[in-house]
């Protein structure tokens, strides 16, 4: 859990459907809250900063990028959504997306304990990873953020699922590739394209390799 101060204090409700439980993180134009809806269940609710969303995170119509896709996704190995919308706090205007919440935890944070995986859980994980991106590609887009970060492990059922999460870099790919914000990528994923703005679904084959290696 992340100790930079948060906007949004425990047990505040959000238009008017949403309590907030815990503060989890906070990115460079988002924050992320654990929070409960009108039928108590626990979701994930990310809350975005406009003001702090670069022009290439809009699409042309002015929605936010990264919720569209979410909006249009949906698939068991990626996370889920569920609402979204706009709110005014502290004279600042924001917007909020609620997802699944997952029961579990990253990659990353399995890495740390275990420090290598044997080769069957890693190539169990890695195919789902996979079949997620199969069906992102499908619908003409690219995530371009795939790191051990960026995959949870839903631990709820009696089989580990891993779900893609975090689409703040995601792109149709259709779009130019000047509309691509690389700043904050993680290099050690990162094809060699994408440091000259170009990003395609091979980007996203390199950074599965990445991982697979990592694991």
């Amino acid at each position: 859990m992340s100790n930079a101060k948060s906007l949004l204090t425990k047990g505040q409700i959000i238009d008017n459907k949403y309590s907030v439980n815990f503060f989890l993180k906070k990115g460079s134009y988002a924050e992320t809250y654990r929070v409960q809806n009108e039928a108590k269940e626990t979701k994930f609710l990310k809350l975005i900063y406009f003001s702090k969303l670069h022009r290439t995170q809009f699409t042309e119509s002015g929605e936010i990028l990264e919720i569209e896709m979410l909006k249009q996704s949906k698939h068991s190995n990626l996370i889920k959504y569920t609402d979204s919308g706009n709110i005014v706090i502290e004279n600042q205007k924001l917007a909020y997306v609620v997802l699944d919440f997952v029961s579990g935890e990253t990659l990353a944070d399995k890495m740390k304990r275990e420090n290598t995986l044997n080769v069957y859980e890693t190539k169990s994980i890695i195919l789902s990873v996979l079949n997620g991106l199969n069906y992102l590609h499908n619908k003409q887009i690219v995530h371009n953020d795939i790191t051990n970060q960026n995959v949870m492990l839903d631990l709820s059922g009696k089989v580990e699922i891993p779900k893609i999460i975090d689409f703040g870099y995601a792109r149709f790919l259709k779009q130019s590739n000047n509309d691509f914000l690389k700043d904050g990528l993680n290099p050690f994923y990162t094809a060699n394209e994408t440091f000259n703005k170009v990003f395609s679904f091979q980007s996203d084959i390199y950074s599965v390799g990445a991982l697979y290696y990592h694991l």
